[in-house]
């Protein structure tokens, strides 16, 4: 049951009549990080107020989408903890209330553009396509394409240098394909009237572009469109959406959400920035489990660390698997964390584990391992013990990825030893919501 917190308010609509109002809620009640968080911030608790409005009104003007909206909402509340519990866990707090208003107004303009209906071209060939989007879709455009979309996306072809480039190009755009890094690409789409040479660089991947008219067997360079800026991890377009030609950038996105930014070649430029944001379902897979000793058969565990998962995947914050413990079962457990805060411990400020695998090949293969300051201590009990159990997303660096990973450690002799371990993988599926929004300005470096 949900605590009538006004941070919670939104949660609180899922369940309750629709009736509630964010501003009838308490925050002196607030007990989880992010309802603490949200509370602190008089900007964040008004935010929080006109998104309990915005989805009401979102309720009542699509009452054919309520079940896609009620899910979406605790997928998004699910995130915004996360998020929340990443910060503060990392000694980030400070950076927090900006986040968090960021990812307020993103949901609001999310919930607010479905009023909007389709968005503008050259995206309305995108939507109009949507029903019929495979479940699960990662490569959004070329799954519609296969669908039967008119959908032609530009061809990537690497260039050695500035020799190989097929034009003839003017001196600007000369220059700009020889600054660019090493064995740069160039984009082929045919009859399209732009195009672009680039190179991505750096361990985000960023994306440096030589953008150009094209004029017959002649190149010029031309300002890129305002979907472009120096992007990482995402990637760019050239493509054909029906009759128009318009540059494109998608992010990498997650399980739950993907953005599609176009810009329509206008003649001798690029229009205006248009996005369609897609919201979808998504599921917990369990993708593996071991145990000590080395390569022990460790089904159960993996059993249990589902049920965990499930839980926690609601509502990813320290606390939401804590559970009142006695006698010499709580002073085990405690005895446990206080190892684990401890230096050298798994848990000690500013070191974290890898998730063991003992020994096993088959345990998170190609997947991020590293437990980063997010991860979150709980007991969890296995084949009658209590253990310390400890749950996190995997990460590499500055890197993170949406899966849970699971592991479960015994103290003894004064050390905790590993016992068991499971990744679980967090999959998209179908595609619940998708709307307009206002684009977001270009990434700059």
């Amino acid at each position: 049951m949900f605590r009538k917190l006004r941070v919670a308010s939104v949660a609180v609509l899922l369940v309750a009549p629709l009736v509630a109002h964010a501003a009838g809620f308490d925050c002196a009640k607030a007990r989880t990080p992010s309802e603490k968080a949200v509370c602190a911030s008089p900007k964040l608790s008004a935010l929080d107020g006109k998104l309990a409005d915005v989805f009401l009104t979102a309720l009542k003007n699509h009452p054919d989408k309520a079940d896609a909206l009620k899910l979406d909402q605790r997928h998004w509340l699910a995130s915004r903890d996360d998020s929340a519990w990443t910060y503060l866990s990392g000694d980030l707090g400070k950076q927090l209330p900006d986040f968090l208003a960021g990812q307020y107004k993103q949901r609001i303009d999310f919930l607010a553009g479905l009023d909007a209906g389709k968005p503008k071209a050259p995206l309305t060939v995108v939507s109009d396509a949507l029903p019929k989007l495979p479940s699960g879709s990662r490569d959004i455009l070329n799954d519609l394409k296969k669908q039967g979309a008119p959908i032609a996306l530009a061809e990537e072809v690497e260039m050695k240098d500035v020799s190989a480039f097929p034009y003839q190009a003017d001196n600007a755009l000369k220059k700009a394909i020889t600054e660019l890094e090493e064995s740069p690409n160039n984009r082929v789409l045919a009859g399209a009237p732009f195009s672009s040479a680039y190179a991505m660089g750096g361990t985000a991947h960023c994306l440096t572009e030589a953008p150009y008219r094209i004029d017959g067997k002649k190149a010029f360079a031309i300002d890129g469109p305002p979907v472009w800026g120096d992007d990482c991890m995402t990637d760019h377009l050239v493509a054909k959406l029906g009759d128009d030609y318009a540059a494109m950038n998608v992010d990498i996105g997650d399980p739950n959400q993907q953005s599609i930014e176009a810009s329509r070649w206008a003649g001798k430029g690029f229009g205006p920035a248009e996005d369609l944001i897609l919201r979808f379902d998504h599921a917990l897979k369990l993708d593996s489990s071991a145990c000590a000793p080395k390569q022990s058969p460790c089904d159960e565990f993996g059993t249990a660390a589902m049920t965990y998962v499930a839980k926690y995947d609601r509502n990813p914050q320290g606390g939401t698997l804590d559970r009142a413990l006695k006698g010499s079962e709580r002073a085990a457990y405690d005895a446990a964390v206080a190892r684990a805060k401890a230096p050298g411990g798994i848990a000690s400020k500013g070191d974290s584990p890898t998730l063991p695998d003992f020994g096993s090949d088959g345990l998170a293969v190609g997947s991020m391992t590293g437990y980063d300051s997010e991860a979150t201590m709980f007991p969890f009990t296995f084949r009658g013990e209590t253990l310390l159990g400890y749950i996190g997303h995997g990460h590499v660096g500055w890197r993170a990825n949406d899966d849970w990973m699971v592991s479960a450690w015994r103290l003894k002799n004064g050390q905790l030893e590993p016992v068991a371990s499971a990744y679980v993988n967090v999959v998209r599926g179908s595609l619940l919501l998708s709307a307009p929004v206002p684009a977001s300005p270009p990434v700059t470096h």
